[in-house]
């Protein structure tokens, strides 16, 4: 993203959203399995250069890993002027590293931790342009914190989010395996940018209602996130 952000912006790219688990370079290397910490906020830091109108922080917390640095990423947001989600772990793909049940950080809890320090004051979304996230403000700060709660606070009536993946799949719902495949579209020469465009307002008809997370039981999709693609 450090070496990208300009031509990502200069494209026209509006948005984007950046993992961040752990302020901890040890620890960010343990929960990613390879990631540079520095690189990381190298990346975070050339977005926000880049003039981009959004520039978001995710997190997924989990109790005994790195519930004790909430606050401190949510300092980090605050001192950069960018907003932050916390992001309750959804059951893709198979792990040993951990028990989801056992180590699931709720939404509840997080906003608890963060009120110790901030106030926190929730913001509306009439026109439901933050999909499944909650938004709050915090007292005397820009930063905004949003929490995706797929299992405490079900969100799926809410839900307006598809994700294209890298073999071109338009995946419609990240609990279900539903998609349309795009890239046999994107490469037929007969067909046009109306033909695309025609064939993801289709797929919308069969976007699933909702998802089916369970966390006592195996997950059902065994695709993991950084397969999934944003």
């Amino acid at each position: 993203l450090q070496r990208m952000a300009g031509e990502l912006r200069g494209a026209g790219v509006k948005r984007v959203n950046i993992s961040l688990d752990s302020l901890r370079p040890r620890r960010f290397r343990q929960l990613t399995r390879h990631g540079c910490l520095e690189q990381v906020i190298a990346g975070i830091d050339a977005a926000i250069a880049a003039g981009f109108q959004e520039v978001r922080i995710n997190a997924v917390i989990l109790k005994g890993r790195n519930d004790d640095e909430v606050l401190d990423l949510v300092d980090f947001a605050c001192r950069r002027g960018i907003d932050i989600a916390f992001i309750e772990e959804m059951p893709l793909g198979r792990i040993v590293e951990h028990d989801r049940a056992l180590s699931l950080a709720s939404s509840a809890e997080l906003r608890a931790s963060i009120g110790q320090r901030y106030q926190l004051a929730p913001l509306g979304d009439p026109a439901g342009n933050a999909g499944p996230a909650r938004y709050y403000s915090l007292s005397g700060q820009r930063s905004r914190v949003g929490f995706i709660s797929p299992h405490s606070s079900n969100f799926c009536h809410l839900c307006n989010r598809v994700r294209v993946t890298v073999e071109g799949r338009l995946l419609l719902c990240l609990g279900n395996e539903h998609s349309v495949d795009l890239r046999a579209v994107l490469r037929n020469p007969r067909y046009t940018l109306t033909d695309l465009k025609r064939e993801i307002v289709a797929a919308m008809a069969i976007k699933p209602e909702r998802h089916h997370f369970d966390l006592a039981g195996e997950p059902e999709i065994v695709r993991f996130m950084n397969t999934t693609g944003g």
